[in-house]
């Protein structure tokens, strides 16, 4: 199929040796992306050092935005499934990690937790215990704590993070709550895992005080702190690209309904004469 003669004058400046205008060029090429079929492989493919890096740049960028797509889908559809959803969540925030070496730390991890006996929340509080497994107050000023890749590794995260993977790991049908500001894993039976505690079992209160989450709201929940995260270090980039997986948006109009400066401040009205001047017409 011929290329869009428009595309192909796009493609024609990435070339360019001044900056701005490939940077221009890439930003229109973005916005039709369905329209450039095999031009982003042919470039990568270059024999022009040039032309070759910015098709990567080029690819990455695109790469990132269907990654934003598809979260935003997968939180809007009726199932989500946990730990997709959470290698998703450390994606938007450590952008080069590769999603097959996270889906193998899971696989890695939920098979060294199968050879344990998991049905119980104390044989639960024990193996998450015995694994090092430690919570982590929560914060906006620790963004690993709320990505499953360095909470795999280093075994340390957040308790809503903890509570999550613990009950992703058992057969038991316990459900994930917050009670009192702790998050915790219910038994349905009175009781609750609280990773804060050092996995220590106690009384549930009453059934009102209990605040059941489900995955998705897990999952907002820790891409909102990654958003605020990205707001406390004035990571500007991250605070565009995880609005924008929050908000299914591609484009810099995301900004919009974001704070100075993240988006332009509001020009002041013009004031008439009368009122720089002190005075009013009126008496």
């Amino acid at each position: 199929m011929a290329r869009n003669p428009e595309i192909n004058s796009l493609l024609s400046l990435l070339d360019d040796e001044d900056e701005s205008i490939a940077v221009n060029a890439m930003a229109e090429l973005l916005n039709r992306e369905a329209e450039l079929g095999e031009a982003l492989a042919e470039l990568q493919e270059s024999s022009h050092p040039l032309l070759r890096r910015r098709g990567h740049q080029l690819q990455a960028a695109i790469t990132l935005r269907r990654r934003r797509r598809e979260f935003i889908r997968k939180l809007q559809a009726p199932r989500v499934d946990l730990i997709d959803g959470l290698i998703d969540v450390h994606l938007q925030w450590y952008d080069n990690d590769s999603r097959p070496e996270l889906e193998s730390l899971w696989s890695d991890f939920r098979q060294e937790a199968a050879r344990c006996p998991l049905h119980t929340l104390e044989e639960l509080a024990y193996f998450m215990r015995k694994s090092g497994f430690t919570a982590q107050p929560e914060t906006t000023l620790r963004p690993e704590n709320y990505c499953i890749g360095p909470i795999l590794e280093n075994h340390t995260g957040s308790a809503a993070l903890l509570a999550a993977i613990a009950g992703a790991i058992t057969p038991a049908p316990f459900r994930m709550v917050r009670v009192m500001g702790d998050f915790a894993l219910y038994d349905g039976e009175g009781r609750l895992l609280v990773p804060a505690h050092d996995w220590q079992l106690c009384p549930a209160p009453g059934i009102g005080l209990c605040e059941f989450w489900d995955p998705r709201m897990l999952l907002r929940y820790a891409s909102m702190t990654l958003f605020s995260c990205a707001v406390n270090s004035d990571s500007f980039r991250y605070v565009l690209t995880i609005a924008q997986a929050l908000s299914g948006t591609t484009g810099d109009e995301t900004l919009d309904y974001l704070p100075y400066p993240y988006c332009p401040a509001d020009e002041e009205p013009e004031s008439d004469g009368a009122e720089e001047s002190g005075k009013n017409p009126g008496r």
